[in-house]
């Protein structure tokens, strides 16, 4: 490509200009300069440091380049809205790595320009060869441990062997700083065997990806925004890093974590502190992997699972609107869209982290979703003066664990809620439905189950009920009203909008022939209706 071609050549040319000083064989200074000569090998020693990082940024934004010229001529998506999410991500990818080839070119600059300013006095002097050799001083070796190099976003603080890999996203690396137990950036693996639990479904098939990778005395590059980045783990500090394999050239180009995703082995996890460089790329990819309905998102990844696949529909709140964050607005919806009940006893939900993978949050014996209906999930504890439904339950957290989700261009955050069937030492576990918020390229849009009966209509009390009344006391109550002097039909019709379980009591001459019923779904504070109760409501029907 002749672009690529042009790319390459000034890109070259620039690299060529940068060789100067060292290489020259003009006379240097003996006692006088010997310690303008040790600041000279200081710059010598940082320069080669940058020409490296500026030799991989250059390979590294040539593809990028490609990748936006291809997108601009031809985006992918069906929309405009699509093709713009596709075009601005690579336009962004491209403007990253020119922001690096620029600030590396003008730090390989700054240092240039202080190598000239030692070698002028050097140049003007006159020294012989022999004297400038006798008075050269001694060469020490490098530091052990170099600076962070700044690329492409990241920084490259450390390369090294690997000695062991731990699971799917935990690696042992041997560094000038030691044995380093690397806690990957941006994915989650399931969880290998574990004294308390068995070996979740997908975790196997992770750690042995990785290990093909990875083999033990490999070489890898780690990078991170920050040096300090570190994944808490049983009191032990893991540093965050996204591992760089070599590929078939020597170069660190094969993005590890990006592999396991693409093979549908891991789950996106994203962070929003601080290490937030890959999350819009990794949910990407996740998405590819789950569309194409490979490793984890085949439903089928582990055998001998007995549960009905592809019936239930899953959505999800991570964005508590609750004051303080009451964990009770974090919420999951399970629709059962069959036209049979199902028992979900002993299956679970769980989000990216690890916070509901207790067996303890597993749905109790007897957990059914009747056909076509929704069921609930609060992950709060339930609020006073609110019981739940018949159709809703709590998992009883007193903290909110879910990442709320942004579309924000640099840190692009959320979480991933997961449905679980059962694990047990026969098989199972696998992921039966799922979201991932944010939704690309757009928000996720509320299903019709959300928002609408079966008939269509609009739901009264939208789901979920019991947050919706929490939240819009005064427009859902449920005060029994003055029905005095109405008809049945008008009492059922008063009653009914209110979604109430009353039995209307006829005193009139053909008592029995006008008892109605409407169901209470959820009764609220403050009402003359208790929860589960009958509420008898007394009228006179004239004569037939």
């Amino acid at each position: 490509m002749k672009k690529r071609s042009l790319i390459v050549f000034v890109l070259s040319l620039c690299l060529a200009t940068v060789n100067l000083p060292w290489s020259s064989n003009a006379a240097e200074v003996a006692t006088t300069f010997s310690s303008s000569a040790q600041v000279r090998i200081d710059l010598k020693a940082k320069v080669d440091q940058q020409i490296g990082a500026l030799k991989i940024a250059i390979e590294e934004s040539i593809p990028a380049y490609e990748d936006f010229l291809q997108v601009k001529a031809d985006p992918p998506g069906d929309t405009l809205a699509e093709q713009n999410i596709y075009l601005n991500s690579t336009r962004t990818r491209l403007q990253q790595k020119v922001s690096t080839l620029t600030k590396i070119s003008a730090q390989i600059s700054a240092l240039m320009n202080q190598l000239l300013a030692l070698h002028k006095p050097i140049n003007d002097s006159v020294v012989s060869i022999k004297e400038t050799a006798n008075s050269r001083p001694t060469l020490t070796p490098p530091v052990e441990c170099p600076p962070g190099i700044e690329f492409g976003g990241e920084s490259i603080w450390e390369t090294g062997t690997v000695q062991a890999v731990t699971d799917g996203d935990t690696v042992e690396v041997k560094t000038c700083r030691g044995v380093l137990e690397v806690r990957q950036i941006g994915i989650q693996a399931t969880e290998t065997a574990k004294p308390d639990h068995l070996s979740q479904c997908g975790a196997d098939e992770a750690t042995n990806l990785m290990r093909k990778m990875l083999p033990i005395g490999s070489e890898v590059q780690l990078r991170a925004t920050n040096y300090s980045s570190s994944n808490n783990y049983q009191e032990v500090a893991r540093p965050f890093r996204t591992i760089y394999a070599k590929d078939s050239e020597g170069k660190f180009t094969i993005d590890v974590q990006a592999k396991l995703l693409a093979a549908g082995l891991s789950l996106w996890f994203p962070n929003s502190t601080n290490e937030y460089f890959h999350n819009l790329e990794y949910l990407t990819l996740l998405n590819t992997a789950a569309d194409a309905k490979v490793g984890l998102w085949s439903k089928t990844l582990c055998l001998n699972d007995l549960t009905p696949l592809d019936s239930i529909e899953l959505w999800a709140n991570s964005d508590s609107p609750l004051s303080n964050e009451n964990p009770f607005g974090e919420y999951v919806l399970l629709h059962n869209k069959s036209d049979k009940e199902i028992d979900i006893s002993k299956w679970s939900i769980r989000d990216t982290s690890l916070e509901l993978r207790d067996e303890k949050f597993a749905f109790a014996t007897g957990t059914k979703i009747a056909a076509k209906q929704v069921l609930t999930i609060y992950l709060g504890e339930p609020l006073v003066n609110y019981p739940l439904s018949s159709n809703e339950i709590s998992l009883g957290l007193n903290a909110p664990i879910l990442q709320n989700a942004t579309m924000n261009s640099d840190k692009f955050s959320g979480d991933g809620i997961y449905l679980m069937s059962p694990r047990t030492v026969k098989g199972g576990g696998n992921i039966r439905a799922w979201i991932h918020r944010p939704c690309l390229p757009n928000d996720c849009d509320a299903p019709d189950w959300l928002v609408k009966n079966l008939d269509g209509s609009a739901r009264a009390i939208p789901l979920p009920q019991t947050l919706s009344m929490v939240l819009n006391s005064a427009k859902y109550a449920r005060k029994v009203p003055d029905l005095t002097g109405l008809t049945a039909d008008q009492v059922t019709g008063a009653l009914a909008a209110l979604d109430l379980v009353a039995q209307i009591i006829d005193l009139s001459p053909n008592a029995g022939k006008a008892i109605r019923t409407v169901r209470d779904l959820s009764p609220k504070p403050g009402t003359n209706l208790p929860a589960g109760a009958i509420v008898k409501v007394n009228v006179i029907v004239p004569d037939a």
